[in-house]
């Protein structure tokens, strides 16, 4: 019997794993409601499993059922608390529902327990940017960002760190990373109104030469 049991139990996580894998398929193909139908089967099957539980969290996310995303993110870290991501990602749901305080803290966290994590800093200067008005802690974040990320394409962290150089009436800094983003890709999302920024930087350094 006791054999039968381990089969069993095998035979599930071996199939949760099956619907986990749909589901990553699923999220980076943008089928966001398949991948939430794999995740969730994976759960059911397997519900110990935290790395299921953050994907069908960032599934959600991206359903904006940013309250769904915050329970599935607090199971991943009750499971797992010692990684960095699940904390990032659960902040990033707070953010979505304007619970500022709770966002820092956990991109805080995140942080914390991996200094390495480029999305939680771009994530905590995002923050900082809009909700603290922190335009010199925001740009050092978007800094830090930009020195550890491995994707070679964020151009988005280009074009915060220029917005917020911008606030800091730094316009040849915020020349350099309008162009950046540019050049990293062209036509981007938005990729019109860093044109537009980077026309306004140039003409206020041109200006302030002048003075």
């Amino acid at each position: 019997m006791l054999a039968c049991l381990v089969g069993i139990t095998c035979f599930a996580q071996t199939n949760a794993e099956s619907f986990y894998h749909a589901g990553c398929s699923a999220f980076n193909a943008g089928n966001y409601k398949a991948a939430l139908t794999n995740f969730t089967s994976s759960i059911e099957l397997n519900p110990k499993m935290p790395i299921a539980y953050c994907m069908r969290g960032r599934a959600r996310w991206w359903l904006k059922d940013y309250n769904g995303a915050i329970e599935d993110h607090d199971k991943s870290i009750a499971l797992d608390p010692k990684c960095g991501g699940y904390y990032s990602n659960r902040g990033q749901a707070e953010y979505s529902l304007k619970m500022m305080r709770e966002a820092l803290i956990d991109f805080n966290k995140a942080i914390e327990l991996d200094p390495t994590n480029a999305q939680a800093y771009f994530n905590r200067g995002s923050l900082k940017f809009h909700s603290l008005t922190n335009y010199v802690e925001a740009v050092a974040d978007f800094t830090k960002a930009i020195e550890i990320h491995t994707d070679p394409n964020e151009e988005d962290i280009y074009l915060w760190r220029g917005n917020a150089r911008m606030e800091l009436q730094d316009y040849a800094g915020a020349i350099t990373d309008y162009q950046k983003a540019l050049e990293l890709s062209p036509r981007h999302i938005g990729f019109q109104s860093t044109i537009t920024n980077l026309a306004i930087a140039q003409k206020l350094l041109s200006k302030s030469e002048k003075k």
